[in-house]
């Protein structure tokens, strides 16, 4: 604990430093939510678009196109919970699909497929695995849109659930060992370890290439989230002295006035795994 010598509380310890972590954390998750959304909403997206480019609306009901296949009977058994959820709901996609073709299609199927069963279902898809007259893999395909190979991705998307659910459930993130480590790349791995900044590098490099200029907005709600509590210490997460560098706020024009902040309750999303 960051407040804890030799099993008792430091000497020194306020309450209000107590709750400046508290609160710095609860804030920052709410950041971790947002920007871990628009990957997963992209990950689903061109998952659903390669296979069905390359397999029909059923591919899902492929277990040829899966390297393991209790890992796939798992995926399923999520997917099917969370299709039944969704029926409850009223969801209209799923009711309508399944009012008028008993099941869903792959591109209907991810809209209600949470972050973790997409990441398993990726991750398991065979290597050899190539659509006819395509020269890379389906998950190389897949990979591709998010400028980096099928290794990259599969363990990013892995670590971002992770750290999705850790938002999710309201669990601390401030000051833990996550237990999976994203991969990072040759340039990036001064920064491997497991604590929380590889997470960021990871966010980096998913969105300086899908998202750049949404990026840059929100490194500077990032840094003016870290500068409003300025007795938290970033060294329990891992963060290196010259972080803003290394996430490149210093290069950004933190003068210029924020976006209106996007309120969003972690609650009014259904999807935990």
């Amino acid at each position: 604990m960051t407040f804890e010598q030799n099993g008792t509380v430091r000497k020194g310890t306020r309450l209000e430093d107590i709750w400046a972590i508290h609160e710095f954390d609860r804030e920052l998750r709410l950041w971790l939510w947002r920007l871990i959304e628009r990957v997963e909403v992209k990950a689903r997206t061109q998952f659903a678009y390669v296979l069905s480019l390359g397999f029909g609306p059923d591919a899902l009901s492929k277990p040829e196109l899966f390297s393991n296949k209790k890992s796939y009977k798992k995926s399923m058994e999520s997917v099917g919970r969370e299709i039944n959820h969704a029926k409850k709901q009223g969801m209209p996609c799923v009711r309508h699909n399944l009012d008028k073709y008993g099941k869903l299609p792959l591109w209907a199927a991810v809209e209600v497929m949470s972050m973790g069963t997409a990441s398993s279902l990726y991750g398991n898809l065979r290597e050899d695995l190539v659509i006819e007259g395509h020269a890379d893999t389906v998950a190389e395909e897949i990979a591709a849109a998010f400028g980096v190979s099928a290794p990259y991705l599969k363990s990013w998307l892995r670590h971002l659930t992770m750290v999705r659910n850790i938002c999710a459930h309201h669990n601390r993130f401030y000051n833990r060992l996550l237990k999976t480590r994203p991969r990072m790349m040759r340039r990036d791995k001064r920064w491997s370890g497991n604590r929380e900044f590889p997470t960021f590098i990871t966010l980096e490099r998913i969105y300086e290439i899908s998202w750049p200029n949404e990026w840059k907005e929100e490194l500077r709600a990032l840094d003016n989230l870290i500068s409003s509590y300025p007795s938290v210490s970033l060294r329990p997460m891992g963060f290196p002295d010259n972080w803003r560098e290394v996430l490149g706020i210093d290069n950004l024009d933190i003068n210029k006035p924020l976006p209106r902040e996007r309120k969003r309750s972690m609650s009014q999303n259904p999807t935990i795994d």
